[in-house]
């Protein structure tokens, strides 16, 4: 699945979270944020991750993170993936286009 990656100088790009698995996603998702990773909602189909201890560590600030998600403080890299409704719950899914195209007229300007 695809996800868009921001990194504290506000560069961001689609990068691949790889694994059939939820514990082989999960492994994808560390090697791009740390081994906990939080959550902060960015609507109901969409999900922010950030490294967990993030702060602990003494990461830079994300100031493009906190804009997209108007919550602060948030470090290091962020993660934007999709979020699907299943029976056992709520699931990550690919990143929803408009945060793509997003990334994408950003980068142009």
């Amino acid at each position: 699945m695809t996800a868009l990656k921001i990194d504290t100088d506000g560069t961001m790009q689609p990068v691949e979270v790889t694994g059939e698995t939820i514990k082989q996603q999960n492994d994808s998702i560390y090697s791009y944020l740390g081994n906990i990773f939080a959550t902060v909602r960015l609507s109901d189909d969409a999900m922010m991750l950030v490294d967990d201890e993030g702060l602990l560590k003494g990461l830079p600030q994300n100031p493009m993170a906190m804009m997209i998600a108007d919550y602060a403080p948030l470090v290091g890299v962020a993660l934007i993936v999709g979020l699907k409704m299943t029976d056992d719950g709520e699931i990550f899914t690919g990143c929803p286009e408009r945060f793509i195209r997003f990334a994408n007229e950003i980068t142009r300007a």
